[in-house]
């Protein structure tokens, strides 16, 4: 790799970089995707760097980085998983982009004299008796912290106030912090994550994304928290980034809160998936492995039912519970099939097939469906459209809207009441079923297609639903991109209305 160097980035390296010590050199494309390198990898990373992964997988910082919108752009100090330090060059070369990592974990030589002023403090804290400077981090003011030891909701504040909080505010002079989420209104939800932290026996911190606070005199201040258990101990440590961060830092920053923001969100909807196979398996259990006994007894039942001598043997009681337990099978199994329809309907498990179908077709084999459930109830039934009018659908799907429909209409239609199915064209096609039932207020009219009913409405024979019924009609019809509503009046019936 190091024969193929462009001459502007040999020229970049000899010129423009520092003394430097174990330098790593990516080459990429435009989209992050590792094309070669050269260096010591494994001083930054506990892994080899995979050709044709992104490179930001293995470097947060560099998450939107690629292709730079400044060609050289420099990232200074950039801490590494493994807490090594390093500066990242970012270069365009005729479309191609060199990275450049520059170890800087030397650079902490230079902090040796803080070091050194914080014993010398601690050490005339102790000649002079000063319990606090056994408590931790209780000189982190040199380096602008506001430390907190946590009680409740706020804290006391440990060592000196730093400056910036003085001038932020100012009016907290008795070291105490009331509040966190008062004061910091930004650290609401990491809160949260900070006392599920705590609750943990280990000790450890976690750390909060960056944000601003504005000081009384207008200007702005950039800081971060840290949440630490030490000792069987709760501790908030608030950093001032004002001389740590720059433009580029910011930027680098905000992208790496935003991948881990894609991340938390991609682990939301692996757990979302998981539950919703959870949910197919065991719709699957009820519909396919429930419906065989269902059907057994129905089927004696049924027997039962027909064998009219020894029906005769029983006493009324008798006969009306076999009745009853036919019914009450029949109804098992049809709220089992809907179940199942309205589950694959939720889950997206179908597919629309459109065909061109004779209208004529589709309306006369409804009518043949609700045959005997109208004959039961003495309803009559109607219909009204052009011969020879054809419509564009999935015939399995469109059927079980139209039988649903006629299922509705008769429930709530009492005997001897009427249904009809109307097609017209204003100015689209539209196909209604009109029944002469019992209609129904506007708030429940307003709310009928939102899906699964908690409860279902007794018809006018006492006849008993699902409740999934409309739920199904509306994910059919959205699957065809048509719509429906109703119109209804309590005591005058009510009209489902499909637009084609």
């Amino acid at each position: 790799m190091l024969n193929n160097l462009p001459n502007n980035i040999v020229k970049y390296l000899v010129d423009e970089l520092p003394p430097y010590t174990g330098l790593l050199i990516f080459k990429t494309d435009t989209q992050s995707n590792i094309i070669d390198f050269h260096g010591p990898y494994n001083v930054y990373f506990e892994e080899k760097p995979e050709i044709n992964k992104p490179l930001h997988d293995y470097i947060l910082a560099l998450h939107s980085m690629i292709p730079p919108l400044v060609s050289p752009m420099c990232l200074k100090k950039i801490q590494l998983n493994n807490s090594a330090y390093v500066d990242i060059h970012i270069l365009d070369e005729d479309n191609e982009y060199w990275i450049i990592l520059v170890d800087q974990s030397r650079e902490t030589e230079n902090i040796r004299d803080i070091l050194q002023k914080i014993n010398e403090t601690k050490l005339e804290a102790e000649t002079k008796g000063q319990t606090q400077a056994n408590i931790p981090f209780s000189h982190l003011d040199i380096f602008d912290y506001l430390s907190i030891k946590v009680h409740g909701k706020g804290g006391d504040i440990i060592g000196k106030i730093p400056k910036w909080f003085k001038q932020f505010r100012p009016e907290l002079t008795k070291k105490k912090i009331p509040d966190f989420v008062e004061i910091f209104p930004y650290l609401e939800v990491f809160m949260i994550e900070a006392e599920d932290f705590w609750l943990k026996k280990e000790d450890g911190k976690i750390k909060s994304g960056i944000w601003s606070e504005t000081k009384p005199d207008g200007t702005d201040i950039f800081l971060r928290a840290f949440a630490i258990k030490h000792d069987s101990q709760n501790f908030i440590v608030i950093s001032n980034l004002d001389d740590k961060i720059d433009n580029e830092q910011m930027a680098y920053q905000l992208g790496r809160d935003q991948k881990l923001a894609y991340e938390k969100l991609e682990k939301a909807e692996q757990k979302l998936r998981l539950l919703l196979d959870y949910k197919e398996k065991f719709v699957s259990i009820i519909s396919h492995d429930l419906r065989s006994p269902v059907a057994a007894v129905l089927g004696i039942a049924e027997m039962l039912v027909n064998d009219e001598a020894e029906l005769s043997k029983l006493d009324d009681f008798y006969r009306e519970m076999i009745l009853s337990i036919k019914e009450e099978m029949l109804r098992l199994l049809d709220y089992n099939d809907k179940l199942y329809h309205w589950s694959n309907l939720e889950l997206g498990n179908f597919e629309i097939v459109k065909e061109e179908v004779d209208l004529e077709k589709i309306i006369t084999t409804t009518e043949r469906t609700a045959e005997k459930k109208l004959k039961a109830k003495n309803i009559s039934f109607s219909y009204n459209f052009d011969k020879g009018e054809t419509v564009n659908v999935d015939l399995t799907l469109f059927l079980q809207v139209l039988n649903n429909l006629m299922a509705n209409a008769i429930k709530f239609t009492p005997e001897n009441g009427n249904i009809s199915i109307n097609v017209s064209h204003d100015p689209k096609l539209q196909i209604a079923v009109i029944d002469s039932g019992v209609g129904m207020p506007e708030n429940i009219s307003k709310n009928i297609f939102s899906g699964f009913a908690r409860s279902s409405t007794m018809g006018t024979e006492g006849e008993k639903g699902t409740g999934l019924g409309l739920g199904i009609v509306k994910k059919i019809i959205d699957a065809h991109e048509f719509t429906i509503h109703v119109e209804s009046e309590e005591g005058k019936g009510s009209k489902f209305i499909i637009s084609l």
